[in-house]
């Protein structure tokens, strides 16, 4: 969904069936398209060097070169997420830059912290955030796909920690719970469940959050600071942003 600044006008995009589109079409007008699974998913495609993260992790796409530096015993650790794979493989820019906020807080965090990954897609964040010292890890995303292709990187990296459910962003209602809170949503969505995320950071925790068009950076700054939390640093890939923010600080 896509809203404008100044302009009740929204536009929304809905993936769905073919019968399921017809109906909506019917009801409410706009138009529909045929789109193939791997326009979401992803089709294999050559693998790439791996994503170095702050000299603290490297994202792999292929399992040879993951596979040869993990068996290397070399530092730092490599995580795989295969090449091709739906919902984020650390190529999108906000991805890349989600990664980078999660290098540098994750030393400052308690040992073994908790972590929630909201909107995981293919749980590349869930898996970084374990690789990177968290001892728990909860991965919710309402895509039933989302949260197999999770489970699946999940078992991939060997990963102990990370647990995967099917789950609504706008429905979870969890308090002080999480030391660190990955929110890759729209900025419809986060706004909307700033005050849940809010609740669900323990008192000194950590939000990063991303999916947020540049032009609806300031909505969603402003939503989260109403709550409480400190003025996001934000960093803007082309028209995209990512952001992190603090919870018991200004």
């Amino acid at each position: 969904m896509l809203t404008w600044p100044n302009s009740r006008a929204l536009k929304i995009e809905v993936y769905c069936d073919e019968a399921t589109s017809k109906r909506l079409v019917k009801s409410f007008g706009g138009r529909s398209a045929k789109v193939a699974p791997e326009a979401f998913t992803g089709t294999p495609s050559a693998p790439r060097a791996p994503l170095a993260i702050r000299g603290k992790l490297k994202v792999y796409s292929d399992e040879v070169s993951w596979r040869e530096w993990k068996d290397s015993g070399r530092k730092p650790p490599g995580i795989l997420i295969p090449a091709g794979m739906a919902f984020g493989t650390g190529e999108h820019a906000t991805t890349a830059t989600c990664l980078r906020f999660l290098a540098d807080v994750a030393e400052e965090l308690p040992e073994d912290f908790a972590a929630l990954d909201l909107g995981a897609g293919s749980g590349i964040l869930a898996v970084a955030a374990e690789a990177l010292g968290a001892g728990a890890v909860s991965a919710i995303d309402y895509d039933p796909a989302a949260v197999r292709i999770t489970r699946q990187n999940a078992k991939i990296n060997g990963c102990r920690r990370v647990k995967s459910a099917q789950g609504d962003a706008l429905e979870f209602n969890e308090r002080g719970q999480y030391d660190l809170v990955m929110a890759n949503l729209f900025s419809e969505v986060l706004i909307s469940v700033a005050p849940r995320i809010v609740r669900a950071l323990k008192r000194k925790g950590v939000l990063i959050f991303s999916g947020v068009l540049r032009k609806q950076a300031e909505e969603v700054v402003a939503a989260f600071e109403a709550k409480g939390l400190s003025k996001p640093h934000i960093v803007t890939r082309g028209k995209w942003c990512a952001g992190i923010c603090f919870k018991g600080q200004k």
